[in-house]
């Protein structure tokens, strides 16, 4: 089984996802952005270049084809394309990675986790409400343009959890 969790940053992905992998034993694939892309010093915000974008996509998909059955991802290629939608400028790398997701996108269970709290600042993430508001709201245009079905969970870390784990029974 794969297990795709999504939203913007800040809405508590990470924890989800740790969370969720551990209960049902599962292999969680990290969020690379924090995990890889700072640790190599690479500009991640707004200000991301074109490259590094790509770069991100590529390693996301790596992951997904190389870790064994039965995961759950922090994020998912859609993440990538939701971002790269905003804060590319290049035609040409939007396009790219739109193809890369169509292809390569496929999960069995999409969490989706709305903003319902205020973002922890960790000095890597934009802190820009009206950004963060916007990735989300892309996020469930573009989950709707791909067919994406999707499970709203809402509440504490423990809630949304036990909302997966009654849904995936």
């Amino acid at each position: 089984m794969k297990i795709a969790i999504a939203g913007a940053h800040g809405v508590g992905k990470s924890t989800f996802a740790k969370g969720l992998a551990e209960r049902m034993s599962f292999h969680y694939i990290p969020d690379i952005v924090r995990d890889e892309a700072v640790l190599k010093g690479f500009v991640i915000n707004e200000n991301t270049p074109p490259e590094v974008h790509l770069w991100l996509v590529c390693r996301q998909w790596e992951l997904e084809q190389t870790t064994s059955e039965g995961w759950v991802a922090d994020k998912s290629l859609f993440d990538y394309l939701v971002y790269g939608e905003i804060i590319l400028k290049d035609d040409e790398f939007k396009k790219l990675i739109r193809k890369i997701v169509k292809r390569n996108a496929h999960y069995d269970t999409v969490f989706y986790l709305p903003i319902e709290f205020t973002m922890e600042s960790d000095g890597i993430r934009s802190e820009d409400e009206n950004f963060r508001k916007k990735v989300d709201h892309l996020y469930k245009k573009i989950l709707k343009e791909f067919g994406v079905k999707y499970i709203l969970l809402s509440g504490s870390p423990e809630q949304r959890i036990n909302q997966a784990l009654k849904h995936l029974k």
